[in-house]
Order: structure tokens, then C-alpha cells, then sequence
């Protein structure tokens, strides 16, 4: 009498198990076919990222610096943002946040009845005319060290990091 009790329980639990080992090895596949996909995914948007060439960072050196120094009023009152965030949300087209955060905290201010900027001297930037070294960091970043003399700034180098995330844009500055 147990040997077909014990074969009942058998044949009950290979029915459970072929159908739970199907669903498994189905889902393996899956994860599997999608990790792939994103593989294949991130490869095509390396190949796809375009080199950083001398008219995008002079394009995106000087939208930074236009959007430091905004249009204002005679009382420094900035004319086109009435708030720091939606400054800030301006830059996110050349800068990331690491980058203008900064910056926007330094030189405005948020009052009741607008945004106002310091009225001092800009920073020493980038520029245009002068030479500079550039190098490739990794598929997604590349930094340009520039050496540059004016009457304000003196002498002083500046390096700017440009990160590659659908586009390039600015992702850190430091003087050195």
C-alpha cells in the first residue's frame, strides 16, 4: 500500500517541477536576452559618440559664460529667470549641476521680487584665441588644460572636463 502512495507523491512533484523548470529556464532566457540587449545598447552609444572638436568647446565655453553673465537691469535684477532653479535649469544644456550650482550660488541671489546677480568681476574662462592641450580620459570624458595671461586674472590655467551623456557638456572646472 505505500509504494503507490509513494509513487503518487512522486509523479506530484515532477508535475510541479516541470512546469516551475520551464519558468525558470524561460525567465534565465529572458534576463539573459535583455542584459545583451543593453550591452549591445551601451556598445552603439560609445561607437556613436561623436569627437569633441574645437567648435563645440568654443560653442559650449561660451554659453556657460553668457549665462553667467545674464542681461539685467540698472539694479543688477537678471531679466530672463526669476529664480536660481530656473537658472540652473538653463545650464543643464552645457553644464552639469556640479558645475553651475556653484557658480549660480556665487554670483545670484534670489529676492522677492526676482533674481539678482553680484555685480563683480566674471571669472577667468576659457579662451577662444589661446592654444590649449586636450586629452581623453575615458569614452566619456576629455579634459582641455589652457594657460592664459589678461590685466585682471594674471597669470592662470584652467582646466575644463567635458562628459559625453547624449551630448557633451561641461562637467568640471579647476584653476590649477
Amino acid at each position: 500500500m505505500l509504494q503507490p502512495t509513494w509513487k503518487k507523491a512522486i509523479a506530484a512533484i515532477i508535475t510541479l517541477l516541470v512546469p516551475f523548470t520551464f519558468a525558470l529556464s524561460y525567465q534565465s532566457d529572458n534576463i539573459s536576452a535583455v542584459t545583451a540587449e543593453q550591452v549591445n545598447a551601451e556598445k552603439d552609444e560609445a561607437a556613436e559618440q561623436p569627437e569633441l572638436d574645437k567648435e563645440q568647446i568654443e560653442q559650449l565655453t561660451a554659453a556657460f559664460m553668457n549665462k553667467v553673465t545674464q542681461d539685467i537691469d540698472t539694479n543688477y535684477k537678471v531679466l530672463n529667470y526669476n529664480t536660481k532653479e530656473d537658472l540652473l535649469k538653463s545650464f543643464d544644456e552645457v553644464a552639469t549641476r556640479d558645475v553651475s550650482g556653484p557658480i549660480v550660488d556665487f554670483y545670484f541671489t534670489e529676492e522677492e521680487d526676482g533674481l539678482y546677480i553680484l555685480p563683480t568681476e566674471t571669472p577667468a574662462w576659457f579662451n577662444p584665441d589661446n592654444s590649449y592641450k586636450e586629452e581623453t580620459d575615458s569614452d566619456k570624458y576629455v579634459t582641455i588644460t589652457q594657460s592664459n595671461t589678461d590685466d585682471l586674472h594674471g597669470n592662470y590655467t584652467i582646466e575644463i572636463k567635458f562628459l559625453y551623456d547624449g551630448g557633451w557638456k561641461i562637467a568640471a572646472v579647476k584653476y590649477l
